[in-house]
């Protein structure tokens, strides 16, 4: 399994703190089945990690991994927050951060959660027409989202793909957010899975993710989100 979304660089945000934490969430991630998983450190005016520290980072941590024996492979790539349109423009424009596993067909698109950003849409149909797929995470647990679900649905009409988080799925984040999480399910609106997983509490978990899939919405659709998110991952 590939996981798209965790925050397992340590020292650079709010996920692991040092080496031996981020080892401690990889060897969970192994034990999950997760073989694969693509860091994603905040880009955002609180945790501003920039493209050459995540790059510097992850040969740093999958060196570690190789060393310890732990047989999961490490891709760069960033959680773009859209604070301003002119501030993630031109951070792109500028290689200021990673692409979904240095991909530049992928991109990790977050929302602020003070309010919607009313540059949203003009923000994935400009990705869109780069051949970039943004990808939102963890929209369930946006209150806008919730209370007007057709934000969401103009995003995905623009363009845009979903990220649910596993923890959403299995309650973690309240009743309100597991709801609208299955909800997605249920209309075709979740595109991909992922753990966002910061510690070994907040933890890699993806495997949960696709038996919830699976279970409520059968294993036809849980195998086209485990093919969109393989297509991430550049072949070797």
């Amino acid at each position: 399994m590939i996981d798209i979304h965790c925050h397992i660089l340590p020292g650079v945000d709010d996920g692991a703190k040092e080496m031996k934490d981020a080892l401690e969430m990889a060897r969970l991630a192994y034990e999950d089945g997760i073989r694969h998983i693509i860091a994603t450190p905040h880009f955002n005016n609180h945790f501003l990690v920039e493209a050459e520290t995540v790059r510097a980072k992850v040969k740093e941590l999958q060196a570690a991994l190789d060393t310890n024996g732990i047989g999961i492979t490490i891709y760069p790539g960033n959680e773009v927050r859209l604070e301003s349109w002119d501030f993630v423009q031109s951070s792109a424009e500028n290689g200021r951060f990673c692409y979904l596993a240095e991909n530049p067909a992928y991109v990790l698109f977050e929302m602020t959660f003070t309010g919607y950003p009313q540059d949203a849409v003009k923000g994935v149909k400009w990705f869109r027409e780069r051949g970039t797929q943004p990808i939102i995470p963890h929209p369930e647990r946006h209150l806008f989202f919730r209370e007007k679900p057709e934000l969401l649905e103009d995003l995905i009409h623009a363009g845009a793909w979903t990220q649910v988080s596993v923890d959403s799925l299995v309650g973690k984040n309240g009743e309100d957010v597991r709801f609208f999480a299955y909800s997605l399910i249920d209309r075709g609106f979740c595109h991909t899975l992922a753990t966002d997983a910061h510690n070994e509490l907040r933890r890699p978990n993806l495997s949960e993710g696709f038996r919830i899939v699976e279970r409520h919405a059968g294993t036809a659709a849980a195998q086209v989100i485990r093919d969109r998110m393989n297509a991430m991952i550049p072949a070797k």
